[in-house]
């Protein structure tokens, strides 16, 4: 990656976290970057190539952490709790992206924007897989339909993420992992 690519990027997030993906004009992320409006056309198609990327971008940190949680020998609620910390701490860490990954979500259903697609179907089908492991391990009841339960778990994520920005919150982002988890392991053991 370019940091040039990476200063747009930057540059993109905290002006659609401003302004939203609608209300941005490509010319305000390349004042934001300092590059000329050109520049943005080297490494990116249009405004909507950019929100893909933001997303593309962002579902590859969690992704990388996930496989490394993954390489662990842990249960299902040591790996959540290691995911949940670290997804809510990228966000405490940077609002702007949370308010991007909460608020365009919906971008893909007008669109159809890949990476977006990818964030909201691959976090939870690897949940998914997690809980049906979880289920065979004996550490979670087997009456729970692991799809139902990883969707349950992903909106969870974004719903507090969504309250947290909107009521600028930073210390829900800390506290939710082991509220999350603890409100888990009551329901799906029992």
């Amino acid at each position: 990656m370019t940091d040039k690519k990476e200063l747009i990027r930057k540059a993109a997030v905290e002006v659609m976290s401003k302004k939203g993906f609608y209300n941005t004009k490509t010319s305000e992320v390349a004042k934001e970057a300092n590059v000329a409006v050109g520049t943005i056309y080297n490494y990116f198609k249009n405004k909507e190539d950019i929100l893909n990327y933001i997303f593309k971008y962002e579902l590859e940190k969690r992704m990388k952490n996930l496989k490394k949680i993954k390489q662990q020998n842990l249960n299902f609620w040591e790996k959540l709790e290691k995911f949940l910390n670290f997804h809510f701490k990228e966000i405490k860490e940077n609002i702007a992206v949370g308010e991007i990954l909460v608020r365009e979500k919906d971008f893909p259903k007008k669109e159809g924007s890949d990476s977006i697609n990818e964030y909201l179907t691959m976090i939870p089908e690897i949940l998914e897989n997690e809980l049906k492991d979880a289920i065979q391990r004996g550490e979670i009841n087997e009456s729970y339909d692991p799809e139902i339960s990883a969707n349950i778990i992903f909106g969870s994520i974004q719903g507090i993420v969504e309250k947290a920005i909107k009521n600028e919150d930073k210390n829900m982002l800390m506290k939710a992992p082991e509220e999350l988890i603890m409100i888990l392991k009551k329901g799906l053991r029992e």
